[in-house]
């Protein structure tokens, strides 16, 4: 997240993954972000989408700006 522009870094919300499922097949993947149970191409906020689960990185997108997170 730091490669991220100051704007949207601080417009981000608190992000706390606590766990994801990977799989070959993309409607089986999962991410827990915050609580919740995502998929690829769910919103975690307004503005904040998941773009692709991997098995040990997940990419995120805010405002245009794709970030990877280690889960």
């Amino acid at each position: 997240m730091s490669a991220l522009p100051a704007d949207v870094r601080a417009s981000l919300p608190p992000i706390n993954i606590s766990g994801a499922v990977f799989s070959p097949t993309p409607s089986a993947r999962m991410l827990f972000v915050n609580g919740q149970v995502l998929r690829e191409g769910d919103a975690v906020a307004d503005g904040l989408v998941v773009e692709r689960i991997g098995a040990s990185t997940s990419v995120l997108s805010a405002r245009g700006a794709r970030f990877e997170v280690k889960h």
